[in-house]
């Protein structure tokens, strides 16, 4: 008879294949190569200067460069002066602390980008791996794909802009916290004492609306979130499934008060959306082009065009045209095989729904079937393309000759080659005009890349090639006011006054200003030629026609105050900075100019008050002790002058201006030898600074 008994020997066999990959699946394993890869990928942007909305959002922007702000960037919009209705506070007080790590260096903000875009998809992981079980009775392949679509997701180019973009992060501060509630609400259901399951809850509620004052699209998770607890998620009682939901909308309606609290703007004026006929063909090319890029991820920019949507297409060449059209195709192609995945039986079938699902939730606001401010950029599907690679993983699964270990060979091949890509691109994120330049050329000849191109091109001094591209524009869009007050601008840096004369008279303030973002700047230019032309007068009367349409605009109002200076004293300068000063208290330019014309009018003690609360505004910044120093050094304090003076030159040691002030104080107090050796640095660095501008 044969014995059927177990082998004596079977527990020493060795496990099946896949139970030996566990250890490469533990989270602090994977957190760490997740780190490091995304350093690796990313490193080529880390070096990277700002670029586009970088210069205002950790250059330009009040509010990041202190504490003290804290509270007061719930109350204000992304952007201080815009027709945009961007509410992210979070956003923003992620500069606060990086401004505090890395002061002006972007290679900080960059890290912090690489650190948080890793963070986010090492919670991916985690949260697949709770979420998968119940869509897909893989075992083990459960916990192998849902790190490969991690690592796909990661290394993923198409999250260059999320990324490499210092500007971008918004979308990963949205999904690293929307998935960290999400871990936090599975975490309360294996709690089993109640306090403990309130707390994680509680602490879920709170990540939720940090997501949410992250972006807006965090409301993409939330409905996720509750589109897999009522329909996916089996092995809870309907009772545990709609307490969270409530959970929810009542997180929503914090999030909405919050929302109000700024100042009310009614969006981009005078525009006219698409007719519905017409989104819907611009979402069937959005959906062919996000889909052909997370396969293919060739022709990568930060915004492009879908071209118009109507049958006959004049604006656009015939060679776009096919593009545009073969776009719609693609689409359709794509609807129609998402559609059969969904419903073709065979193994991951609910994980296909799932995916589908997800990608469709997360592309619906950015489809166009919304009226956007874009009509397609990249960094908005990196919420949408979980739900791709999700599908594609199940359709992976459904093969006949499905082999786990040739589909995470063959996904582990894809990831090398994507992540090679991403290097390449980030590359893009180390110049501004190298990135316009590329962009452009890759398709993405949008009026906005343009005027940015031409903006980098004169920083740069390069005022011929600007003023070439801006002319360009003037004979592409007629009507795009924004490009003839930069030609006129441009012109009249380069002393063509009488040219510039015709693009720059854009009519009154009341039919202009509420109509076009920053058409102050034409206004702004006139009046400087009126005043170098001594019709002060002139140019007063014209900035003040302008003040009323631009309440928050300092320009204006800075130029104003020069004029008044200069023409009538200090006094009648202090009355229009002092107005503006007392109703920005967070503006450190007025703040500094209200100071430096209460000191010039006489009220030294006064000024210095101003300085010091100025002094809270900027942790890093050197300005605002050297005005006090200046307004104690006038009261005859000098051991205090050179105590806040010896605070800015640490600050701004390549200074000239503060250095000699410094010299000027040390020579003071009979400190000859150290007076001498400050000014000798002094004019060391103010020749440096000539030779550089030669």
């Amino acid at each position: 008879m044969t014995d059927i008994s177990p082998s004596p020997s079977y527990s020493a066999l060795p496990p099946p294949r896949f139970h030996a990959v566990s250890r490469w699946t533990r989270p602090w394993f994977v957190l760490l190569a997740f780190v490091a890869l995304a350093f690796a990928t990313y490193f080529p942007c880390i070096h990277g200067e700002r670029i586009w909305d970088d210069q205002y959002l950790v250059g330009q922007n009040p509010f990041f460069k202190s504490p003290v702000f804290a509270a007061e960037i719930f109350r204000q919009h992304l952007f201080e002066e815009s027709f945009s209705t961007y509410y992210r506070p979070v956003q923003n007080l992620s500069y606060i602390a990086d401004y505090w790590l890395w002061g002006d260096s972007t290679t900080g903000y960059h890290c912090t980008n690489i650190l948080l875009h890793a963070l986010t998809a090492w919670l991916l992981f985690l949260l697949l791996r709770c979420l998968l079980p119940e869509l897909w009775e893989g075992g083990e392949k459960v916990t192998v794909t849902s790190l490969l679509v991690a690592l796909v997701w990661l290394v993923h180019p198409v999250h260059n802009a999320a990324v490499g973009y210092i500007s971008g992060r918004a979308d990963t501060l949205a999904a690293l916290f929307a998935i960290g509630a999400w871990l936090l609400w599975i975490r309360s259901r294996e709690r089993s004492r109640t306090a403990a399951r309130l707390i994680c809850g509680l602490a879920a509620a709170l990540l939720f609306l940090v997501a949410l004052c992250s972006k807006e699209i965090a409301l993409v998770w939330a409905l996720l979130f509750g589109l897999h607890t009522l329909f996916f998620s089996r092995s809870l009682a309907w009772r545990s499934r709609i307490l969270p939901m409530a959970g929810i909308v009542a997180v929503i309606a914090v999030y909405a008060v919050l929302h109000a609290l700024p100042e009310h703007r009614s969006g981009v004026p005078g525009s006219t959306p698409e007719p519905f006929g017409g989104r819907v063909i611009l979402a069937l090319r959005a959906l062919g082009d996000y889909c052909g890029l997370m396969f293919a991820p060739v022709r990568l920019m930060m915004e492009r065009s879908l071209g118009p949507a109507g049958m006959y297409i004049n604006r656009a060449t015939w060679w776009n045209s096919i593009m545009y059209e073969t776009l719609s195709i693609l689409g359709t192609a794509t609807l129609i095989a998402i559609g059969w995945l969904c419903t073709r039986r065979g193994e991951g079938r609910s994980l296909r729904r799932f995916g589908a699902l997800w990608f469709f939730v997360a592309f619906v606001p950015v489809s166009n079937l919304i009226p956007l401010n874009a009509e397609v950029a990249e960094h908005w599907i990196y919420t949408a393309s979980i739900g791709l690679l999700l599908l594609g993983a199940g359709a992976i699964a459904m093969l006949p000759s499905y082999s786990m270990r040739w589909c995470a060979g063959a996904t582990l091949t894809f990831a090398v080659a994507l992540a090679v890509r991403t290097s390449f691109r980030a590359a893009d994120w180390a110049d501004g005009e190298r990135f316009a330049r590329r962009t452009i050329a890759s398709g993405g000849a949008t009026p906005r890349m343009l005027t940015y191109y031409a903006n980098e091109l004169g920083r740069n001094g390069r005022l011929a090639d600007q003023e070439q591209v801006y002319r360009q524009m003037v004979a592409m869009y007629p009507t795009y006011m924004t490009a003839r007050i930069n030609l006129g601008i441009c012109l009249q840096r380069q002393g063509r006054t009488d040219e510039a004369k015709p693009l720059l008279d854009i009519g009154h303030a009341s039919t202009v200003a509420a109509n076009v973002p920053r058409t102050w700047n034409a206004a702004l230019n006139t009046a400087g030629q009126l005043h170098k032309e001594g019709r002060s007068a002139d140019a007063l009367a014209l900035v003040r026609e302008w003040k009323p349409g631009n309440p928050h605009t300092w320009e204006l109002v800075g130029f104003e105050a020069n004029v008044l200076r200069e023409t009538e004293g200090p006094r009648a300068a202090l009355a229009v900075v002092e107005k503006y000063a007392l109703a920005h208290w967070w503006h450190l330019p007025s703040q500094l100019g209200m100071a430096s014309l209460q000191r010039e009018a006489g009220d030294s003690a006064l000024a210095l008050s101003t300085a010091r609360n100025a002094q809270r505004l900027d942790i890093r910044g050197a300005a605002a002790f050297a005005e006090a120093a200046k307004c104690e050094a006038s009261l005859g304090r000098l051991s205090d002058a050179l105590e806040s003076q010896a605070v800015a030159v640490a600050r701004a040691p390549k200074n000239a201006e503060d250095l000699r002030f410094f010299s000027a104080i040390l020579h003071q107090l009979g400190r000859d030898g150290e007076a001498l050796a400050m000014q000798r640095k002094a004019e060391a660095l103010a020749a440096a600074a000539g030779q550089h501008l030669l």
